[in-house]
């Protein structure tokens, strides 16, 4: 399927590893200009070249994306090499697990400007020049846990942020859609990057178990019985940045094997 964004300018935040790459090199083979932003040189090296061997165009930049003067100076840069982007991935990898009483007033803050103030950077970089051509597409990697946050997962401070991001998502719907621009959030389950492998270690350790043991409980949890692949996750997020994906904004959108036992 041609999905009708090629020559578009998109920027992937966390595209050097994980889903993030995988989303970067799926729109490389759309033909889009790929902007891998990240915080490791070496890892956005190796992103970038994936991209330029499978024939597509794409620059790296480090950027710290919690710091709006750092997301500025990335945009510059963008915008002198491809242009003002036409599609936005925002993908900032949340802080670590604990319980209420775990955490102080200031990790919750250190949350919230994690996950949520760099999404509202981000946004306000590139929303202006998305309504002047009529055209844009914001999609958030983020997690099913904004919605419902299982009980055996000890992770309060990015449930909390998380949940910012969806309600942040669905109001710039509200408001860009009549000029083209469409946001979604993605909510992700169990997805097998590295990261979730490192912290299924965690668990592993904090509950006794052997790592096979970790994760034969973590299959019993998902209906389909395996983790998800990077490529799954990334697969939605690119069809929601495509020409075909115009009607559907403000989604909260569960990429989980059934994890969630809502309906919707």
């Amino acid at each position: 399927m041609d999905l009708g964004i090629r020559g578009k300018v998109a920027f992937v935040s966390g595209g050097s590893k994980g889903i993030g790459r995988q989303c970067a090199e799926m729109l490389g083979r759309e033909g889009c200009k790929v902007v891998v932003a990240a915080r490791g040189q070496e890892a956005i090296d190796e992103a970038v070249a994936s991209i330029k061997k499978a024939g597509g165009e794409a620059i790296g930049i480090s950027v710290d994306l919690t710091k709006e003067k750092d997301v500025k100076r990335a945009l510059s840069v963008v915008k002198e090499s491809f242009g003002s982007p036409d599609i936005v991935i925002t993908n900032v990898h949340g802080p670590g697990p604990g319980d209420f009483f775990d955490h102080d007033g200031e990790d919750f803050v250190d949350a919230f400007r994690d996950l949520t103030l760099s999404v509202v950077f981000l946004a306000r970089e590139t929303l202006p020049d998305m309504k002047k051509k009529g055209w844009g597409r914001l999609v958030t990697i983020g997690s099913g846990a904004a919605k419902e946050p299982p009980s055996e997962l000890k992770h309060i401070l990015a449930n909390t942020a998380r949940a910012s991001v969806v309600s942040l998502n669905k109001s710039l719907a509200n408001e860009f859609g009549q000029y083209g621009i469409t946001v979604n959030t993605l909510g992700t389950g169990w997805i097998g990057s590295e990261r979730m492998y490192k912290y299924l270690e965690h668990v592993a350790e904090e509950k006794g178990l052997s790592p096979d043991g970790a994760m034969d409980m973590l299959k019993g949890l998902i209906p389909v019985g395996r983790p998800g692949k990077p490529e799954e996750m990334a697969s939605l997020a690119v069809f929601l940045c495509s020409a075909q994906a115009s009607y559907i904004t403000g989604n909260l959108m569960a990429v989980d094997g059934g994890l969630h036992r809502s309906a919707w």
